[in-house]
């Protein structure tokens, strides 16, 4: 799914899980991907862009924040959208965020890691438009799985702007 309107440490590289109503990190701290540091999901989305002609992005600690709290309700009710649940809407969650300026929202769920993720994005329009418009600067990427399907991720990654 794509939404338009407008993760320097990838949410402390923390892989969350989601039991019924309440949130539990897990108590490693690893990578968004086991496989994958910070640097590694940067060249991966940079790479991509650059194919496509479109210029770097930098990760952001508000954006990849807003990211992770998107992915952890997806988990927690078990489906992808950008506005799941009462008040959490895509406009209120950058609002609540200190997100200002054009961006956008990439959401998915299945996908096992970061290129997998990235290349759903690319087979998308919609999420492909998202993925390589040249005006967003900065993103954030974050995933989360509930306890009960650890294997089953949840991804939301959103795109700003630098704003003075």
């Amino acid at each position: 799914m794509t939404d338009t309107l407008l993760p320097s440490a990838l949410i402390s590289r923390r892989r969350l899980l989601v039991t019924g109503g309440a949130l539990l990190l897990s108590p490693a701290i690893l990578p968004l991907s086991d496989a994958f540091a910070e640097e590694d999901v940067a060249a991966m989305v940079n790479k991509v862009r650059r194919q496509y002609g479109a210029p770097p992005m930098m990760p952001e600690a508000k954006l990849e924040q807003a990211a992770l709290h998107q992915a952890q309700l997806m988990a927690k009710h078990g489906k992808i959208g950008h506005s799941i649940g009462w008040g959490n809407s895509f406009g209120g969650r950058l609002k609540q965020a200190g997100i200002r300026g054009p961006a956008a929202e990439n959401v998915a769920s299945g996908q096992k890691d970061v290129p997998d993720a990235l290349n759903a994005w690319l087979n998308s329009a919609g999420h492909r438009k998202n993925l390589l418009d040249p005006i967003f600067t900065r993103y954030g990427l974050a995933y989360a799985a509930r306890a009960d399907k650890p294997h089953y991720l949840y991804w939301a990654m959103l795109y700003g702007v630098d704003l003075p």
